[in-house]
């Protein structure tokens, strides 16, 4: 039973036209020149939100039928200021009574989509809205052919319209949605698949490999010519603007154009609203004559004309550092490229901090200079690792379970390895101290700074940026002869922003003891994840990379068991210490079927959790070492003495241990293995090339120890 005072406190007053669209008591400071008023035909929600990369949500009030469009405004309003009774939140179990922009403009939308088909029906008033409309608009969701998931999430909004309408100063009058009183199942459609980011297909390894190739060579081989030639270039720029007229200027400007003049040089030339033109801002800056003389010379040599006929570079005064395959990357640094490669650079530290760090985007793009100081030795003088204070934004809320909108400083920070301090810190170099790192006035190089885009970089900007840096890397593989490091087109679209994340968790689980691109061991970064400042993160965080990482070692497990299975079915030989005890649990043993759990991901991870702690029932598979491993923790010999873990440590591989199982193929994979370490042996002085030739030997020896003890299916291993 709702009290009187329970609705005194829950229920709003009666806004007026001047009201403020977001009261005093939400808005907040990084947008609050933003806020409009009651009766403004456009209600902008970014006085809600400070967190720098998100979305600056409007609300238009054009889109919505004459008819209902007060009622609408009342109840938006309402939304916006007001919170959720406790009853209603407690009654079901959703988190937040008060909603986040991004969550009351999607239901302010699906709203606005409501009110048209509510108009297209003859109903002119909320009012109308009873149990039999609502009912028919819920099986018309149903039989919209957008997925289970979109739909519940559709139906939710609807119900908000009837939960807040009880809180308005003037209700309506609208019914309780049907699905909210009497269950939801006949409004949703048959399961299809699930929506989130573990759905998002990771990135293929032929892209991910030289897309992250190009973003760390971006980083730490040409960083520093870069920002030089950023530097240079806005000074010269700042000279071209304000360079005084003076007898000096003319002579320099007079004697650098002589030789274009007389000798038919080339021009500096650079593209300009679609044509090439002089280059009057280069040419000032490096004479230093002003505006007024550049713009005599170019109309008497007429060398606008010029420029388009015959245009050369325009290059700086300053050393090429640096190599690419060993050479200089640029014979010379260019004025023109400045801008370019500068907002490369930005693009490179983002590929590189997503998929190095799992962080989420906004998380990324929230960081700031000074996140990740320098770690300082403790009283025995060992120095830490670099520690990543960040705040998110996700899942931050209250006491009460309310949004943030601010987010909040995670409780356990980010391990950083050493390609994402160089990422850091080239960024910190780009901003001014205590800014954003993707600060947009620093950044953004065209919009400049405006009012409705300040704080970081969006994440459809960033996409767009990581397409154009993936179609300058393929110039650049052309013009440097290096077709082998070609970044290919994803096969499932688009690189974005949100599948770094996915994919760092599928290499780890998928590729053990491999390399990330320039040897950074993924081994290595397992370990920084399971560090005990790290660790905690997984388990504080519903949607940490350590579920993630979980969900992908779940499923490459489960589809190794299957594997070997099919395999020894179809009479390939299997041989090993645990051979005999992985055939009968790929055979006999539960299937993970995280694939299967739609929407739900906690229970997802979950289950992938309790897959992989069946200690001796779980099939890892070791492509480095070309063996199986059956994992039982009091047989393992990877672990170190003392050390007590649930899952193997691949990188470490013992020959001999009782968990190894090793097929037909992988025996034939060692010996191909030899061979190219023979070919590499003869290449090599003798003492090197003996030592290669011994371990091919020894990869030989293992295999031809399979061709001893294999077994098959028809040879009846009981």
């Amino acid at each position: 039973m709702t009290t009187a005072a329970e609705v005194d406190r829950f229920r709003m007053p009666l806004p007026g036209p001047d009201t403020p669209v977001v009261s005093k008591a939400r808005v907040m400071a990084l947008h609050a020149h933003l806020d409009t008023h009651y009766s403004a035909s456009k209600w902008p929600l970014a006085p809600l939100i400070d967190n720098p990369a998100q979305s600056l949500r409007v609300i238009r009030w054009k889109k919505c039928p004459s008819s209902l469009r007060e009622e609408m405004r009342l109840l938006t309003w309402t939304m916006i200021n007001g919170e959720l009774r406790p009853t209603f939140v407690k009654q079901r179990r959703t988190r937040r009574s008060r909603l986040g922009p991004d969550t009351i403009w999607r239901t302010v939308e699906e709203w606005l989509r409501m009110a048209r088909w509510l108009d297209e029906r003859g109903v002119s008033s909320l009012a109308q809205c009873d149990a039999r409309v609502l009912h028919e608009y819920g099986l018309r969701l149903r039989d919209s052919g957008v997925s289970r998931g979109r739909v519940l999430n559709l139906l939710t909004c609807v119900t908000r319209l009837w939960a807040f309408d009880q809180l308005s100063a003037r209700p309506a009058g609208v019914s309780r949605p049907p699905w909210d009183e009497f269950g939801v199942d006949d409004y949703l459609p048959a399961e299809a698949g699930s929506g989130g980011e573990n759905s998002r297909e990771p990135l293929a390894t032929e892209t991910m490999g030289p897309l992250l190739i190009w973003a760390m060579r971006m980083v730490d081989d040409f960083a520093d010519d870069i920002l030089a030639t950023w530097h240079e270039s806005r000074r010269l720029a700042e000279r071209a603007r304000t360079a005084a007229a003076s007898a000096e200027g003319k002579g320099t400007l007079d004697a650098y154009l002589a030789p274009i003049v007389r000798d038919g040089a080339l021009v500096p030339a650079n593209w300009n609203q679609g044509k090439l033109r002089f280059a009057r801002a280069y040419v000032g800056g490096v004479t230093g004559a002003s505006p007024r003389q550049v713009d005599n010379v170019i109309k008497r040599y007429g060398l606008t004309a010029k420029a388009a006929e015959r245009p050369g570079p325009c290059p700086l005064d300053l050393p090429v550092t640096g190599l690419i395959v060993g050479a200089p990357w640029r014979g010379s640094l260019d004025f023109n490229e400045a801008g370019t490669l500068f907002r490369h650079l930005g693009t490179a530290a983002f590929i590189v901090l997503s998929y190095l760090t799992g962080m989420r985007p906004e998380e990324v793009l929230g960081m700031r200079s000074g996140c990740c100081p320098d770690p300082q030795s403790d009283e025995d003088g060992i120095v830490g690792r670099h520690l990543i204070r960040s705040v998110h934004y996700k899942t931050a809320t209250d006491d009460n379970g309310n949004y943030l909108p601010g987010g909040t400083e995670r409780d356990v920070p980010w391990v950083a390895i050493t390609p994402v301090v160089n990422a850091i810190r080239v960024l910190e170099r780009m901003v001014p101290p205590g800014r954003l790192l993707f600060d947009h006035d620093a950044h953004d190089l065209v919009s400049g700074c405006r009012p409705s885009t300040r704080g970081a970089l969006r994440p459809g900007g960033m996409r767009q940026r990581i397409e154009d840096f993936v179609a300058w890397a393929n110039a650049e593989v052309e013009a440097q002869g290096l077709r082998q490091e070609v970044i290919p087109p994803d096969p499932h679209g688009a690189i974005g922003t949100a599948r770094f994340r996915r994919t760092l968790a599928w290499h780890i689980a998928r590729r053990p003891g491999g390399l990330v691109a320039l040897a950074i061991q993924y081994g290595h970064m397992r370990t920084a994840l399971n560090t005990e400042v790290s660790g905690g993160y997984g388990t504080r965080s519903r949607g940490g990379i350590h579920d993630m990482l979980a969900l992908e070692t779940a499923l490459a497990t489960a589809e190794t068991a299957a594997d070997l299975h099919d395999r020894f079915e179809n009479g390939e030989g299997v041989s090993g210490p645990s051979a005999r005890r992985a055939l009968v649990e790929s055979a006999t043993s539960r299937r993970f079927e995280g694939r299967e759990i739609k929407t739900d991901f906690a229970r997802k991870y979950t289950a992938a959790r309790r897959y992989l702690a069946r200690d001796g029932a779980v099939l890892y598979d070791n492509p480095h070492a070309l063996l199986l491993c059956l994992y039982k923790q009091d047989r393992a010999l990877c672990q170190r003495e003392g050390a007590v873990d649930d899952v193997p440590t691949l990188d470490r591989c013992v020959p001999g241990c009782g968990n190894a199982v090793r097929t037909d193929e992988q025996a034939a994979l060692l010996r191909e293995r030899a061979e190219r370490i023979d070919k590499r042996a003869a290449l090599h002085p003798k003492p090197m090339g003996d030592r290669l030739r011994a371990n091919a030997e020894k990869l030989r020896a293992f295999a031809d120890e399979h061709d001893k003890t294999r077994f098959t299916r028809q040879e009846n291993p009981a």
